[in-house]
Protein backbone atom coordinates (compact mmCIF):
# COMPACT_ATOMS: atom_id res chain seq x y z
CA UNK A 1 0.00 0.00 0.00
CA UNK A 2 2.64 2.51 0.74
CA UNK A 3 3.74 1.89 -2.55
CA UNK A 4 0.68 2.58 -4.32
CA UNK A 5 0.68 5.81 -2.07
CA UNK A 6 4.43 7.00 -3.69
CA UNK A 7 2.70 6.21 -7.13
CA UNK A 8 0.29 8.93 -6.31
CA UNK A 9 2.43 11.05 -5.40
CA UNK A 10 3.13 13.11 -8.82
CA UNK A 11 6.39 14.39 -6.41
CA UNK A 12 7.54 11.59 -6.01
CA UNK A 13 11.40 10.39 -6.90
CA UNK A 14 14.03 7.61 -6.78
CA UNK A 15 15.32 8.70 -3.25
CA UNK A 16 11.68 8.25 -1.87
CA UNK A 17 11.68 4.69 -3.80
CA UNK A 18 14.92 3.72 -2.24
CA UNK A 19 13.75 4.57 0.85
CA UNK A 20 10.83 2.36 1.00
CA UNK A 21 12.51 -0.79 -0.92
CA UNK A 22 15.66 -0.81 1.55
CA UNK A 23 13.34 -0.99 4.42
CA UNK A 24 12.59 -4.68 3.25
CA UNK A 25 15.81 -6.74 2.30
CA UNK A 26 14.48 -9.15 0.40
CA UNK A 27 12.85 -7.07 -1.90
CA UNK A 28 15.81 -4.69 -2.42
CA UNK A 29 17.72 -7.96 -3.21
CA UNK A 30 15.23 -9.02 -5.39
CA UNK A 31 15.14 -5.49 -7.43
CA UNK A 32 18.83 -5.82 -7.58
CA UNK A 33 18.68 -9.32 -9.22
CA UNK A 34 16.43 -8.52 -11.51
CA UNK A 35 18.41 -5.14 -13.02
CA UNK A 36 21.13 -7.45 -13.87
CA UNK A 37 18.84 -10.12 -15.14
CA UNK A 38 18.44 -10.88 -19.25
CA UNK A 39 15.34 -9.26 -19.05
CA UNK A 40 17.22 -5.90 -19.22
CA UNK A 41 20.59 -7.08 -20.61
CA UNK A 42 23.40 -4.52 -19.21
CA UNK A 43 26.34 -4.64 -20.23
CA UNK A 44 27.69 -3.13 -16.92
CA UNK A 45 26.40 -4.98 -13.83
CA UNK A 46 24.48 -2.57 -11.34
CA UNK A 47 26.15 -3.21 -7.48
CA UNK A 48 23.68 -1.39 -5.21
CA UNK A 49 20.18 -0.93 -4.75
CA UNK A 50 20.23 2.78 -5.87
CA UNK A 51 21.85 2.44 -9.14
CA UNK A 52 19.22 -0.53 -9.94
CA UNK A 53 16.59 1.91 -9.53
CA UNK A 54 17.83 4.20 -11.57
CA UNK A 55 18.31 1.83 -14.62
CA UNK A 56 15.12 0.79 -13.98
CA UNK A 57 13.38 3.85 -13.52
CA UNK A 58 10.95 5.15 -11.27
CA UNK A 59 8.12 3.66 -13.08
CA UNK A 60 9.27 0.59 -13.65
CA UNK A 61 11.01 0.54 -10.40
CA UNK A 62 7.52 1.34 -8.21
CA UNK A 63 5.55 -1.58 -10.37
CA UNK A 64 8.07 -4.57 -10.08
CA UNK A 65 8.33 -3.72 -5.87
CA UNK A 66 4.67 -4.04 -5.80
CA UNK A 67 4.83 -7.28 -7.73
CA UNK A 68 7.11 -8.56 -6.44
CA UNK A 69 5.38 -7.58 -2.77
CA UNK A 70 2.28 -9.14 -4.19
CA UNK A 71 3.83 -12.58 -4.53
CA UNK A 72 5.51 -12.52 -1.50
CA UNK A 73 2.32 -11.80 0.47
CA UNK A 74 -0.39 -13.75 -1.87
CA UNK A 75 1.77 -17.03 -3.12
CA UNK A 76 1.33 -19.13 -0.22
CA UNK A 77 -2.39 -19.04 -0.13
CA UNK A 78 -5.14 -19.65 2.25
CA UNK A 79 -6.04 -23.78 2.17
CA UNK A 80 -8.57 -24.28 -0.13
CA UNK A 81 -9.83 -25.62 -3.00
CA UNK A 82 -7.87 -23.75 -5.21
CA UNK A 83 -4.85 -24.83 -6.63
CA UNK A 84 -2.27 -21.15 -5.59
CA UNK A 85 0.93 -22.76 -6.97
CA UNK A 86 -0.57 -23.55 -10.41
CA UNK A 87 -2.26 -19.89 -9.69
CA UNK A 88 0.52 -18.16 -9.10
CA UNK A 89 2.34 -20.22 -12.35
CA UNK A 90 -0.27 -19.41 -14.49
CA UNK A 91 -0.16 -14.97 -13.38
CA UNK A 92 3.80 -14.81 -13.47
CA UNK A 93 4.02 -16.51 -17.04
CA UNK A 94 1.19 -13.81 -18.09
CA UNK A 95 2.96 -11.27 -16.60
CA UNK A 96 6.33 -12.15 -18.44
CA UNK A 97 4.64 -12.74 -21.34
CA UNK A 98 2.62 -9.37 -21.25
CA UNK A 99 5.93 -7.55 -21.36
CA UNK A 100 7.75 -10.01 -23.87
CA UNK A 101 4.66 -9.19 -26.21
CA UNK A 102 4.46 -5.42 -25.76
CA UNK A 103 8.01 -4.87 -26.47
CA UNK A 104 7.16 -6.79 -29.45
CA UNK A 105 4.48 -4.19 -30.44
CA UNK A 106 6.49 -1.28 -29.49
CA UNK A 107 5.22 -0.22 -26.40
CA UNK A 108 6.88 1.69 -23.87
CA UNK A 109 5.56 0.79 -20.45
CA UNK A 110 6.73 -3.02 -20.43
CA UNK A 111 6.98 -2.35 -16.53
CA UNK A 112 2.68 -1.48 -16.04
CA UNK A 113 2.28 -4.70 -18.56
CA UNK A 114 4.18 -7.07 -16.20
CA UNK A 115 2.10 -5.60 -13.51
CA UNK A 116 -0.98 -6.13 -15.44
CA UNK A 117 -0.41 -9.70 -16.66
CA UNK A 118 0.31 -10.83 -13.07
CA UNK A 119 -2.68 -9.58 -11.40
CA UNK A 120 -5.02 -10.05 -14.34
CA UNK A 121 -6.73 -13.22 -12.72
CA UNK A 122 -6.61 -11.64 -8.76
CA UNK A 123 -10.77 -11.60 -8.66
CA UNK A 124 -9.83 -15.66 -8.40
CA UNK A 125 -7.94 -15.17 -5.43
CA UNK A 126 -10.69 -12.49 -4.17
CA UNK A 127 -13.71 -15.15 -4.87
CA UNK A 128 -11.57 -18.06 -3.27
CA UNK A 129 -11.29 -15.80 -0.21
CA UNK A 130 -15.12 -14.71 -0.19
CA UNK A 131 -16.84 -17.57 -1.05
CA UNK A 132 -14.56 -20.80 -0.38
CA UNK A 133 -17.02 -23.44 -0.46
CA UNK A 134 -19.31 -22.16 -3.37
CA UNK A 135 -15.84 -21.42 -5.74
CA UNK A 136 -14.22 -24.40 -4.65
CA UNK A 137 -17.51 -26.63 -6.55
CA UNK A 138 -16.69 -24.03 -9.62
CA UNK A 139 -13.34 -25.23 -9.43
CA UNK A 140 -13.89 -28.92 -8.84
CA UNK A 141 -15.58 -28.06 -13.13
CA UNK A 142 -12.62 -27.87 -14.36
CA UNK A 143 -8.72 -26.55 -15.00
CA UNK A 144 -9.19 -24.49 -17.96
CA UNK A 145 -9.33 -20.95 -18.10
CA UNK A 146 -12.37 -20.83 -20.76
CA UNK A 147 -14.70 -23.26 -18.51
CA UNK A 148 -13.57 -21.41 -14.97
CA UNK A 149 -14.81 -18.29 -16.64
CA UNK A 150 -18.12 -19.91 -18.16
CA UNK A 151 -18.54 -22.00 -14.97
CA UNK A 152 -18.09 -18.30 -12.74
CA UNK A 153 -20.48 -16.45 -14.52
CA UNK A 154 -23.54 -19.05 -14.11
CA UNK A 155 -22.88 -19.61 -10.47
CA UNK A 156 -21.84 -15.90 -9.83
CA UNK A 157 -23.55 -13.91 -12.49
CA UNK A 158 -19.87 -12.82 -13.36
CA UNK A 159 -16.72 -13.93 -13.76
CA UNK A 160 -13.33 -13.72 -11.82
CA UNK A 161 -12.29 -10.89 -14.50
CA UNK A 162 -15.39 -8.27 -13.54
CA UNK A 163 -14.07 -10.03 -9.43
CA UNK A 164 -10.89 -8.87 -9.90
CA UNK A 165 -11.40 -5.19 -11.94
CA UNK A 166 -13.66 -4.16 -9.08
CA UNK A 167 -11.85 -5.03 -6.02
CA UNK A 168 -8.74 -3.27 -8.24
CA UNK A 169 -10.88 -0.28 -7.80
CA UNK A 170 -11.77 -0.44 -4.04
CA UNK A 171 -7.86 -0.56 -3.42
CA UNK A 172 -7.75 2.73 -5.29
CA UNK A 173 -5.12 0.87 -7.96
CA UNK A 174 -4.52 2.34 -11.18
CA UNK A 175 -7.12 2.40 -14.06
CA UNK A 176 -4.98 0.76 -16.39
CA UNK A 177 -4.49 -2.45 -14.17
CA UNK A 178 -8.53 -2.50 -14.11
CA UNK A 179 -8.87 -2.25 -17.26
CA UNK A 180 -6.15 -4.87 -18.26
CA UNK A 181 -7.73 -7.19 -15.62
CA UNK A 182 -11.78 -6.10 -17.29
CA UNK A 183 -10.22 -7.39 -20.57
CA UNK A 184 -7.99 -10.33 -20.08
CA UNK A 185 -10.09 -12.65 -21.96
CA UNK A 186 -10.65 -10.90 -24.94
CA UNK A 187 -10.19 -12.92 -27.82
CA UNK A 188 -10.37 -10.03 -30.68
CA UNK A 189 -9.45 -6.16 -30.57
CA UNK A 190 -13.70 -5.19 -30.84
CA UNK A 191 -13.93 -6.81 -27.35
CA UNK A 192 -11.12 -4.78 -26.07
CA UNK A 193 -13.24 -1.98 -24.21
CA UNK A 194 -11.14 0.88 -22.61
CA UNK A 195 -12.18 3.14 -19.54
CA UNK A 196 -15.29 3.52 -17.12
CA UNK A 197 -17.27 4.81 -20.08
CA UNK A 198 -16.57 2.03 -22.92
CA UNK A 199 -14.74 4.83 -25.35
CA UNK A 200 -12.06 2.90 -26.33
CA UNK A 201 -10.32 6.29 -27.95
CA UNK A 202 -6.98 5.36 -27.02
CA UNK A 203 -5.48 3.28 -28.81
CA UNK A 204 -2.68 2.40 -27.23
CA UNK A 205 -4.58 1.44 -24.36
CA UNK A 206 -6.55 -0.93 -26.55
CA UNK A 207 -3.30 -2.38 -27.88
CA UNK A 208 -1.70 -2.40 -24.03
CA UNK A 209 -5.00 -4.61 -22.62
CA UNK A 210 -4.88 -6.52 -26.03
CA UNK A 211 -1.14 -7.50 -24.48
CA UNK A 212 -2.05 -8.66 -21.65
CA UNK A 213 -5.50 -10.67 -23.67
CA UNK A 214 -3.16 -12.12 -25.40
CA UNK A 215 -0.34 -12.78 -22.77
CA UNK A 216 -3.67 -14.68 -20.72
CA UNK A 217 -4.17 -17.37 -23.38
CA UNK A 218 -0.13 -17.81 -23.94
CA UNK A 219 -0.18 -18.66 -19.89
CA UNK A 220 -2.77 -21.43 -20.66
CA UNK A 221 -0.77 -23.37 -22.94
CA UNK A 222 1.85 -23.20 -20.41
CA UNK A 223 -0.29 -24.89 -17.69
CA UNK A 224 -2.65 -26.97 -18.92
CA UNK A 225 -2.00 -30.91 -19.84
CA UNK A 226 -3.66 -31.27 -23.38
CA UNK A 227 -2.28 -28.41 -25.35
CA UNK A 228 -3.07 -28.92 -29.21
CA UNK A 229 -6.72 -27.28 -28.95
CA UNK A 230 -5.41 -23.66 -27.18
CA UNK A 231 -2.06 -23.55 -28.87
CA UNK A 232 -4.06 -23.73 -32.16
CA UNK A 233 -6.59 -20.94 -30.57
CA UNK A 234 -3.76 -18.52 -29.71
CA UNK A 235 -2.81 -18.25 -33.52
CA UNK A 236 -6.22 -17.30 -34.09
CA UNK A 237 -6.49 -14.49 -30.78
CA UNK A 238 -2.77 -13.22 -31.47
CA UNK A 239 -4.18 -12.59 -35.18
CA UNK A 240 -7.57 -10.68 -33.86
CA UNK A 241 -6.13 -9.05 -30.85
CA UNK A 242 -3.01 -7.99 -32.04
CA UNK A 243 -2.59 -8.58 -36.19
CA UNK A 244 0.47 -10.85 -35.11
CA UNK A 245 1.23 -13.64 -37.89
CA UNK A 246 2.26 -17.32 -36.90
CA UNK A 247 6.24 -16.19 -37.52
CA UNK A 248 5.96 -13.26 -35.19
CA UNK A 249 4.27 -15.33 -32.40
CA UNK A 250 6.86 -18.21 -32.49
CA UNK A 251 9.22 -15.40 -31.78
CA UNK A 252 7.19 -14.05 -28.56
CA UNK A 253 7.00 -17.57 -27.47
CA UNK A 254 10.32 -18.66 -28.00
CA UNK A 255 11.25 -15.72 -25.60
CA UNK A 256 8.91 -16.42 -23.36
CA UNK A 257 10.49 -19.51 -22.55
CA UNK A 258 13.94 -18.26 -22.66
CA UNK A 259 13.18 -16.20 -19.79
CA UNK A 260 11.26 -18.26 -17.40
CA UNK A 261 14.45 -19.87 -15.78
CA UNK A 262 15.34 -16.28 -15.00
CA UNK A 263 11.75 -15.37 -13.57
CA UNK A 264 11.23 -17.89 -11.52
CA UNK A 265 14.85 -17.39 -9.77
CA UNK A 266 13.74 -13.70 -9.02
CA UNK A 267 10.32 -14.50 -8.04
CA UNK A 268 11.61 -17.49 -6.04
CA UNK A 269 8.35 -19.48 -7.83
CA UNK A 270 9.16 -22.84 -10.08
CA UNK A 271 7.23 -22.16 -12.97
CA UNK A 272 8.19 -24.81 -15.51
CA UNK A 273 10.83 -27.23 -15.89
CA UNK A 274 13.35 -26.92 -18.81
CA UNK A 275 11.82 -30.36 -20.22
CA UNK A 276 8.55 -29.27 -20.22
CA UNK A 277 9.72 -25.70 -21.54
CA UNK A 278 11.51 -27.30 -24.81
CA UNK A 279 8.55 -29.63 -25.71
CA UNK A 280 5.99 -26.39 -25.08
CA UNK A 281 8.48 -24.69 -27.55
CA UNK A 282 8.55 -27.66 -30.10
CA UNK A 283 4.49 -28.32 -29.93
CA UNK A 284 3.86 -24.59 -30.32
CA UNK A 285 6.25 -24.34 -33.00
CA UNK A 286 4.54 -27.32 -34.87
CA UNK A 287 0.98 -26.65 -34.01
CA UNK A 288 1.28 -22.77 -35.05
CA UNK A 289 3.23 -24.20 -38.37
CA UNK A 290 0.28 -26.20 -38.66
CA UNK A 291 -2.46 -23.65 -38.35
CA UNK A 292 -0.43 -21.31 -40.09
CA UNK A 293 -0.61 -23.82 -43.27
CA UNK A 294 -4.34 -24.28 -42.47
CA UNK A 295 -4.61 -20.15 -42.98
CA UNK A 296 -2.08 -19.96 -45.84
CA UNK A 297 -4.21 -22.69 -47.40
CA UNK A 298 -7.68 -21.15 -46.49
CA UNK A 299 -6.78 -18.22 -47.91
CA UNK A 300 -5.57 -19.05 -51.13
CA UNK A 301 -9.28 -20.85 -51.91
CA UNK A 302 -10.35 -17.64 -50.60
CA UNK A 303 -8.41 -16.27 -53.19
CA UNK A 304 -9.43 -18.35 -55.70
CA UNK A 305 -13.29 -18.63 -54.98
CA UNK A 306 -12.96 -14.66 -55.35
CA UNK A 307 -11.41 -14.79 -58.71
CA UNK A 308 -14.16 -17.12 -59.41
CA UNK A 309 -16.69 -14.80 -58.38
CA UNK A 310 -14.84 -11.91 -60.28
CA UNK A 311 -15.13 -13.82 -62.78
CA UNK A 312 -18.71 -14.78 -62.91
CA UNK A 313 -19.35 -11.60 -62.75
CA UNK A 314 -17.01 -10.14 -65.52
CA UNK A 315 -19.03 -13.00 -67.66
CA UNK A 316 -22.43 -11.44 -66.57
CA UNK A 317 -21.44 -8.21 -67.00
CA UNK A 318 -20.26 -9.19 -70.44
CA UNK A 319 -23.38 -10.87 -71.46
CA UNK A 320 -25.42 -8.02 -70.60
CA UNK A 321 -23.46 -5.81 -72.84
CA UNK A 322 -23.91 -8.40 -75.41
CA UNK A 323 -27.12 -9.03 -78.19
CA UNK A 324 -28.28 -12.40 -77.01
CA UNK A 325 -28.92 -13.79 -80.66
CA UNK A 326 -25.68 -12.47 -82.63
CA UNK A 327 -23.11 -12.20 -79.67
CA UNK A 328 -22.68 -8.09 -81.10
CA UNK A 329 -22.65 -5.37 -78.45
CA UNK A 330 -26.15 -4.71 -77.79
CA UNK A 331 -28.24 -0.70 -77.96
CA UNK A 332 -27.52 0.71 -74.98
CA UNK A 333 -23.37 -0.49 -75.06
CA UNK A 334 -23.39 0.86 -78.41
CA UNK A 335 -24.92 4.52 -77.24
CA UNK A 336 -22.27 4.56 -73.93
CA UNK A 337 -19.79 3.71 -75.71
CA UNK A 338 -20.30 5.99 -78.74
CA UNK A 339 -21.03 8.79 -76.64
CA UNK A 340 -17.70 8.16 -74.48
CA UNK A 341 -15.90 7.75 -77.66
CA UNK A 342 -17.31 10.93 -79.42
CA UNK A 343 -16.70 13.23 -76.50
CA UNK A 344 -12.56 11.91 -76.40
CA UNK A 345 -12.92 12.40 -79.79
CA UNK A 346 -13.93 15.89 -79.93
CA UNK A 347 -11.20 16.94 -76.81
CA UNK A 348 -8.56 15.29 -77.97
CA UNK A 349 -9.03 16.84 -82.06
CA UNK A 350 -8.73 12.83 -83.29
CA UNK A 351 -11.30 11.63 -86.07
CA UNK A 352 -14.28 9.47 -85.37
CA UNK A 353 -16.22 6.89 -87.63
CA UNK A 354 -18.86 4.97 -87.71
CA UNK A 355 -20.43 2.47 -90.63
CA UNK A 356 -24.47 2.07 -90.26
CA UNK A 357 -24.70 -1.21 -92.18
CA UNK A 358 -27.79 -2.73 -93.18
CA UNK A 359 -28.62 -6.65 -94.86
CA UNK A 360 -29.89 -6.14 -98.50
CA UNK A 361 -33.54 -7.48 -98.98
CA UNK A 362 -33.68 -9.57 -95.60
CA UNK A 363 -37.04 -10.40 -95.38
CA UNK A 364 -36.59 -12.49 -98.68
CA UNK A 365 -34.42 -14.58 -96.95
CA UNK A 366 -36.72 -14.77 -93.87
CA UNK A 367 -39.87 -15.43 -95.96
CA UNK A 368 -38.27 -18.08 -98.20
CA UNK A 369 -35.98 -19.94 -96.09
CA UNK A 370 -37.59 -19.23 -92.71
CA UNK A 371 -36.27 -17.33 -89.09
CA UNK A 372 -34.37 -20.29 -88.12
CA UNK A 373 -32.07 -19.58 -91.33
CA UNK A 374 -31.96 -15.81 -91.16
CA UNK A 375 -31.01 -15.99 -87.41
CA UNK A 376 -27.80 -18.04 -88.61
CA UNK A 377 -27.08 -15.68 -91.74
CA UNK A 378 -27.21 -13.04 -89.05
CA UNK A 379 -24.84 -14.46 -86.67
CA UNK A 380 -22.28 -15.54 -89.53
CA UNK A 381 -22.81 -12.36 -90.79
CA UNK A 382 -21.62 -10.66 -87.06
CA UNK A 383 -18.51 -13.30 -87.31
CA UNK A 384 -17.04 -11.75 -90.48
CA UNK A 385 -17.63 -8.07 -89.31
CA UNK A 386 -15.92 -9.17 -85.84
CA UNK A 387 -12.83 -10.07 -87.76
CA UNK A 388 -12.44 -7.39 -89.79
CA UNK A 389 -12.33 -4.93 -87.15
CA UNK A 390 -9.48 -3.79 -85.15
CA UNK A 391 -9.34 -4.27 -81.86
CA UNK A 392 -10.44 -0.91 -80.02
CA UNK A 393 -13.54 -1.47 -83.00
CA UNK A 394 -17.13 -2.19 -81.66
CA UNK A 395 -19.55 -4.13 -83.34
CA UNK A 396 -22.68 -3.24 -82.16
CA UNK A 397 -26.66 -4.69 -83.63
CA UNK A 398 -28.66 -1.73 -83.95
CA UNK A 399 -31.81 -3.68 -84.59
CA UNK A 400 -33.16 -6.33 -86.79
CA UNK A 401 -30.32 -7.05 -89.54
CA UNK A 402 -29.00 -3.30 -89.06
CA UNK A 403 -25.76 -3.20 -87.19
CA UNK A 404 -23.25 -0.69 -86.60
CA UNK A 405 -19.22 0.13 -86.83
CA UNK A 406 -17.94 1.78 -84.26
CA UNK A 407 -14.25 3.01 -85.10
CA UNK A 408 -12.18 5.35 -83.01
CA UNK A 409 -9.07 7.28 -84.85
CA UNK A 410 -10.14 6.04 -88.24
CA UNK A 411 -10.24 8.54 -91.23
CA UNK A 412 -13.41 8.45 -93.58
CA UNK A 413 -10.72 7.24 -96.19
CA UNK A 414 -9.19 4.70 -93.99
CA UNK A 415 -13.01 3.45 -93.06
CA UNK A 416 -14.22 3.11 -96.66
CA UNK A 417 -11.21 1.00 -97.43
CA UNK A 418 -11.78 -1.35 -94.45
CA UNK A 419 -16.17 -1.27 -95.42
CA UNK A 420 -15.62 -1.82 -99.02
CA UNK A 421 -13.08 -4.96 -98.05
CA UNK A 422 -15.78 -6.04 -95.66
CA UNK A 423 -18.78 -5.81 -98.34
CA UNK A 424 -16.77 -7.77 -100.89
CA UNK A 425 -15.92 -10.51 -98.25
CA UNK A 426 -19.55 -11.10 -97.85
CA UNK A 427 -21.24 -10.68 -100.81
CA UNK A 428 -18.87 -13.49 -101.99
CA UNK A 429 -19.38 -15.27 -98.92
CA UNK A 430 -22.19 -18.28 -99.45
CA UNK A 431 -23.89 -19.16 -96.24
CA UNK A 432 -25.26 -23.42 -96.30
CA UNK A 433 -28.47 -23.75 -94.49
CA UNK A 434 -28.95 -27.16 -92.82
CA UNK A 435 -31.05 -28.36 -96.31
CA UNK A 436 -27.67 -27.92 -98.20
CA UNK A 437 -28.87 -24.94 -99.90
CA UNK A 438 -26.28 -22.01 -100.26
CA UNK A 439 -27.08 -18.54 -99.82
CA UNK A 440 -25.17 -15.29 -100.44
CA UNK A 441 -26.33 -12.00 -98.71
CA UNK A 442 -25.05 -8.49 -99.48
CA UNK A 443 -24.86 -5.09 -97.51
CA UNK A 444 -25.26 -1.62 -97.51
CA UNK A 445 -22.84 0.72 -95.74
CA UNK A 446 -22.95 4.26 -94.82
CA UNK A 447 -20.26 6.06 -93.04
CA UNK A 448 -20.06 9.46 -91.79
CA UNK A 449 -17.07 10.55 -90.04
CA UNK A 450 -16.60 13.53 -86.78
CA UNK A 451 -13.40 15.54 -86.46
CA UNK A 452 -12.34 14.94 -90.38
CA UNK A 453 -10.09 17.95 -90.88
CA UNK A 454 -11.75 19.65 -88.58
CA UNK A 455 -15.12 19.38 -89.36
CA UNK A 456 -17.33 18.49 -86.45
CA UNK A 457 -20.89 17.09 -86.11
CA UNK A 458 -22.92 18.76 -83.59
CA UNK A 459 -23.17 15.95 -81.12
CA UNK A 460 -23.56 12.15 -81.37
CA UNK A 461 -26.57 12.13 -82.20
CA UNK A 462 -26.07 14.01 -85.72
CA UNK A 463 -22.99 11.84 -86.57
CA UNK A 464 -25.77 8.59 -86.68
CA UNK A 465 -28.22 10.09 -88.39
CA UNK A 466 -25.91 10.93 -91.28
CA UNK A 467 -24.37 7.22 -91.25
CA UNK A 468 -28.02 6.47 -91.87
CA UNK A 469 -28.60 9.11 -94.41
CA UNK A 470 -25.36 7.76 -95.86
CA UNK A 471 -27.23 4.09 -95.73
CA UNK A 472 -30.35 5.12 -97.70
CA UNK A 473 -28.02 6.46 -100.05
CA UNK A 474 -26.95 3.69 -100.87
CA UNK A 475 -30.19 1.98 -101.24
CA UNK A 476 -31.17 4.23 -103.34
CA UNK A 477 -28.09 3.84 -105.81
CA UNK A 478 -28.59 0.17 -106.12
CA UNK A 479 -27.43 -1.64 -103.11
CA UNK A 480 -24.47 -3.64 -102.18
CA UNK A 481 -22.40 -0.46 -101.86
CA UNK A 482 -20.54 1.70 -99.46
CA UNK A 483 -21.43 5.51 -99.42
CA UNK A 484 -20.44 8.40 -97.64
CA UNK A 485 -22.49 10.86 -95.94
CA UNK A 486 -22.43 14.38 -97.97
CA UNK A 487 -24.40 17.54 -96.90
CA UNK A 488 -24.82 17.66 -100.49
CA UNK A 489 -26.30 14.01 -101.03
Amino acid sequence: MRVIELGRDPDVGIADITQVVSMDPALAAKLLKIANSPMYAQRRRVDNLRQALMLLGLNAAMTLALSFSLVGSLAGGPASGMDYPRYWRRSLITALASRVIGKSMGLRRLEELFLAGLLQDIGMSVLDVALRGEYAAVLAQGTQHDALVRAEAGAFGADHAEVGAWIMEQWGMPDYLQAAARNSHATERSAVVCGDDGDDDDDDDATFCACVALASWLAEMWVVESRDEITARIGCHAKALLGLEAERLHEIIDEVGTLMPEASSVFEIELVDSMRVAAVLDHAREVLMVRNLQIIHEAAEARVQAERMEERARVAEERSRRDALTGAYNRAFLEDSLAREFELATERGWPLSIAFIDLDHFKRINDTWGHQAGDEILRRVVELLTRFVRKGDIVARYGGEEFVLVLPGARQSAACAMMDRLRSTIAAQPHELDDGQKVTVTISAGIATHMENGVACVDVSYLVRNADRAVYTAKRNGRNRVEVYSADA
